[in-house]
């Protein structure tokens, strides 16, 4: 385990996982209070017109963001072989990636073609990207 006081600028991270962690206790808090329907529409008027996400489910993921985040700080003071801890951390990072387009960028509830254009694009990017970095005598880890 590394040792939490080797660099005085990790001081700072303590403080900030306490706010996170009481940020997620409010989350919670209200993710359980009911929320009021629209005025003059049935309950259930919201997800057949639209469909795109209330404040309930925009903290949900908030939460689940500032947790990944939460995640990615504690495998830094975990001592593991340097590639794995690239790959962890590339993979939390995919997955907040994948939650902020989802529902930041509303791909969940539009229509199919701009999620396949965006995968597309983006897998065309990354793919130029790693060939490029190969080309030049880079590396990735």
């Amino acid at each position: 385990m590394k040792a939490f006081f080797e660099d005085p600028a990790m001081l700072v991270g303590l403080p900030l996982l306490v706010i996170g962690a009481i940020g997620v206790l409010i989350t919670v808090a209200a993710l359980a209070a009911p929320q009021p329907a629209m005025a003059g529409a049935p309950v259930g008027a919201r997800r057949r017109h639209g469909a795109h996400p209330g404040p309930a489910e925009y903290i949900q993921i908030g939460a689940i963001l500032a947790m990944l985040t939460a995640i990615e700080v504690a495998v830094y003071y975990i001592d593991i072989q340097e590639g794995l801890f690239v790959m962890i951390l590339l993979a939390l990072s995919a997955s907040k990636f994948a939650f902020v387009v989802m529902w930041f960028m509303h791909l969940r509830y539009d229509s199919r073609i701009f999620s396949t254009l965006f995968v597309g694009g983006f897998a065309l990017a990354a793919t130029v990207f790693v060939v490029v970095l190969a080309t030049l005598g880079g590396n990735l880890v």
